[in-house]
């Protein structure tokens, strides 16, 4: 018997509840609704917002990967580099972009067939090597890549005293130590001198070699003539 009362007196709790949060569902039904409303909305934004972020930087990567590892065609090299660049997913591989880039219009340098042009594309390089110098200050490799960079454009250029400063703040950074730019930055240091040492060139003809006079043999002289003996006279006595 007291078992049954004391599930009856539960069965009454449990009404007594339903009944408050009822009540409390007619006062406040729309305002819940609203913020339910509201709280997956923001839910919904979050999954485009992170899902769409995360699809970009993907494909940051897989374009860097791509030039990185040749599979990106040589007249396309540029622009792809430029959007890599102009991206702000990732800054790491914007500033290296920025320094490879400039490597791109240095090496077009190189092999350009007018002078003019080739001093267009020193100056798009030196451009681009210092706005990653001056931008992303934060990523020391880029940096220093860039660097180094600058110094190859200043020493083709033989602003030889200009590459100098420039190797030697691309061997600098203790962020850098171990990376290949900073033996590169150092091995350029010590073969700036062979480039900037006087040239030696001959200043005069060296002197024509005379050849030994043939003296010619003296003539030999011909025999004189032998006289024939006077012919032998008759005796008239006989």
């Amino acid at each position: 018997m007291k078992a049954k009362r004391r599930h009856e007196l539960q069965e009454n709790a449990l009404a007594g509840e339903l009944v408050k949060i009822g009540q409390f569902l007619k006062v406040h039904g729309n305002k819940l609704a609203t913020a339910a409303l509201v709280v997956a909305v923001l839910i919904l934004a979050g999954v485009l917002l992170f899902g769409g972020t995360d699809a970009e930087m993907i494909g940051v990567q897989r374009n860097w990967d791509d030039l990185m590892t040749g599979r990106v065609d040589l007249t396309k090299r540029v622009d792809v580099l430029k959007e890599l660049v102009n991206q702000t997913r990732d800054e790491r591989i914007a500033a290296l972009a920025g320094a490879q880039l400039g490597y791109e219009y240095a090496t077009r340098a190189l092999v350009a067939g007018t002078g003019s042009e080739r001093q267009a594309l020193q100056e798009a390089a030196a451009n681009e090597y210092q706005r990653v110098i001056s931008t992303f200050s934060s990523q020391p490799e880029a940096v220093a890549k860039a660097h180094f960079g600058l110094a190859r454009v200043y020493e083709n250029q033989r602003r030889f005293d200009e590459a100098e400063d420039e190797y030697r703040l691309a061997a600098a950074s203790s962020e850098t130590d171990g990376y290949p730019v900073e033996a590169l930055a150092k091995m350029g240091i010590k073969t700036l001198p062979a480039l900037t040492g006087p040239v030696n060139l001959a200043t005069a003809l060296p002197p024509a070699t005379t050849a030994p006079a043939t003296t010619a043999p003296a003539a030999t002289t011909a025999p004189a003539a032998t006289t024939a003996p006077a012919p032998t006279t008759q005796d008239s006595r006989g």
